[in-house]
């Protein structure tokens, strides 16, 4: 069943990843660095390394602050990234993963040059440099995904995601990103959001999250199999 929580006002409690950290309304990171990736604040609290989890950089983070009511990833588990861009969010998977490791698929030459730059310092990161259009090509270079983690503004956005679930029928867990004016134009967001939804067919949807108040026109999307 798909339920809608997109009540920002959502009061705080606690989440299954211990590496989630709620503290004054914001959320962090445990990391194994000091180090800020992005220009995020990061304090040592009760001997460990808290980054500041920022919702308008993260769609992740921007669902859980606005009411989503968990998240699918435990420490240990392999998440396949696609759309992994400059490494924002990249960096905070890393952290809720360890020690899993994350498999960061980018296309895009400058922002791969960054998660170069990022898999130097944690070494659960493998970028990819490939299209995700193709997961056959980088698929005998991933032993295991546990999740798909998708965040693709591209037309064919939905149908990456299908390509991408059958390649990797491993993976139990899914969450994916809608930018839904990158779908079309020619609909309302309440229909092209209907129609993405019900194209779904390899997973049972559990959440869907108007990311709105910090990205505009995008929703998150939790699912399993």
């Amino acid at each position: 069943m798909t339920r809608d929580r997109s009540d920002n006002r959502r009061r705080f409690t606690s989440y299954s990843n211990p590496r989630i950290i709620i503290r004054d309304g914001k959320l962090y990171t445990v990391s194994e660095s000091r180090e800020s990736i992005y220009g995020e604040d990061v304090e040592k609290r009760n001997g460990q390394y808290e980054r500041h989890w920022e919702a308008k950089r993260n769609k992740l983070s921007g669902a859980l602050i606005s009411g989503l009511p968990d998240i699918q990833i435990r420490p240990g588990m392999n998440i396949l990234y696609l759309g992994a861009s400059f490494g924002t969010g990249t960096s905070h998977l890393s952290d809720l993963s360890l020690p899993g490791k994350v498999y960061a698929v980018e296309l895009a030459y400058e922002p791969f040059l960054k998660l170069l730059e990022l898999a130097r310092s944690r070494t659960n990161v493998y970028p990819i440099l490939d299209d995700a259009n193709n997961p056959e090509r980088y698929r005998p270079f991933v032993d295991r995904a546990d999740l798909i983690y998708q965040d693709i503004s591209q037309r064919n956005q939905v149908q990456i995601f299908l390509r991408n679930s059958e390649l990797f029928p491993e993976a139990r867990f899914a969450i994916l990103v809608l930018k839904l004016r990158s779908i079309t134009s020619s609909q309302s967001e309440s229909k092209i959001l209907e129609d993405s939804i019900k194209s779904i067919s390899s997973y049972k949807i559990d959440n869907v999250v108007n990311l709105g108040k910090f990205h505009k026109g995008h929703y998150l999307v939790t699912m399993h199999r």
